[in-house]
């Protein structure tokens, strides 16, 4: 062989190889998931795409057809969540309906029980667990991995409950939830009525490694305890740097300037600002149904379930609002 052959023999070989380490050394793609999973800070959905949530509650449990008619009306406004109000007492069939008609608008649901705010009885928070687990109720969520999440439970835990406590609670909730063939997303409430970062900051990798689908996020409620607006950003922030997927499950504003039933205070445009800010989700409380001492925290009048008050407004449509921000996943 002559050396001009050679050497382009060479080239050509060199040029094959550069070609194909790319290939060598990138990692597979992930196979598309049965429904949605953390990965670091981020949810995902089945495709593995990056889902954040912007939508409200609704609370169905209490206003079964009126709360199934708005949401409607809350998907025309560019919600891509809705965080589904519920019991242990709700029958499995009407939360299919639920879910199937979120689905038919292109809205994901968390369905969340309200049975145990405030509790510190771990036992109750099991019993939670437990219904999801059961047969009828599992039914549902298993063939919709795609589409819904599971909130345990909604604020379980006072202000008086140790981290620790949290933590152990949980670890028996999320064992009931996994050995009874729950697949999906879990959403973990903040300790504090929901409005405690502590025990996520503090155990939120703990019940992360001990879920064997390694598959659970966490939820802050602001009101009251997050009037220092400076809070906001940086608590979100340091959770996420522990590289946990955290949401913003429920938040107030500042009406009456604090007097109100909650002492709630929060600087809402800055909870917009900051979620939009660092890719974090957040479902504001609440469409409407509110009772007299909470009325101040309807998103749409009461008198119709449609038009937005000034806080719907704000929440909807305001600067880095659900209008402007939404996205649907990509499952739709």
């Amino acid at each position: 062989m002559n050396m001009k052959k050679w050497m382009n023999r060479l080239a050509l070989s060199a040029l094959t190889l550069a070609l194909a380490l790319p290939l060598l050394s990138a990692p597979p793609a992930r196979a598309a998931a049965s429904g949605f999973y953390v990965s670091g800070s981020s949810l995902l959905d089945a495709n593995g795409s990056s889902f954040v949530m912007r939508g409200v509650n609704n609370p169905h449990i209490w206003f079964d057809s009126q709360a199934y008619a708005a949401l409607t009306d809350i998907a025309a406004k560019g919600a891509n969540t809705v965080r589904i109000v519920w019991s242990t007492s709700g029958a499995a069939s009407r939360l299919q309906q639920i879910i199937d008609r979120c689905k038919a608008l292109k809205m994901v649901s968390v369905i969340e029980l309200h049975d145990v705010t405030g509790s510190n009885d771990a036992a109750r928070l099991n019993d939670m667990a437990k219904y999801f687990a059961r047969s009828d109720v599992k039914a549902v969520l298993n063939s919709n991995e795609k589409y819904a999440l599971v909130n345990i439970a909604n604020e379980w835990g006072g202000s008086d409950l140790s981290d620790t406590a949290w933590r152990d609670a949980y670890q028996t909730a999320i064992s009931t939830l996994r050995s009874g063939g729950i697949n999906n997303t879990i959403v973990i409430d903040g300790s504090g009525w929901g409005q405690n970062s502590s025990p996520i900051k503090a155990y939120g990798q703990t019940l992360l490694n001990y879920d064997p689908k390694h598959n659970v996020m966490f939820s802050i409620h602001m009101y009251g305890s997050w009037n220092d607006s400076s809070r906001i950003g940086t608590e979100l922030q340091a959770i996420k740097n522990l590289g946990l997927a955290v949401t913003v499950g429920e938040f107030g504003y500042n009406y009456n300037n604090g007097s109100n039933n909650l002492g709630c205070k929060v600087n809402a445009q800055e909870v917009l600002n900051q979620a939009q800010a660092k890719g974090i989700g957040y479902l504001a409380w609440s469409w409407t149904g509110n009772d007299s001492a909470n009325s101040w925290l309807d998103l749409a009048a009461s008198s119709d379930w449609k038009t937005l008050t000034s806080w719907g407004s704000l929440v909807f449509n305001g600067t880095n609002g659900i209008a402007s921000t939404s996205k649907k996943a990509t499952v739709f």
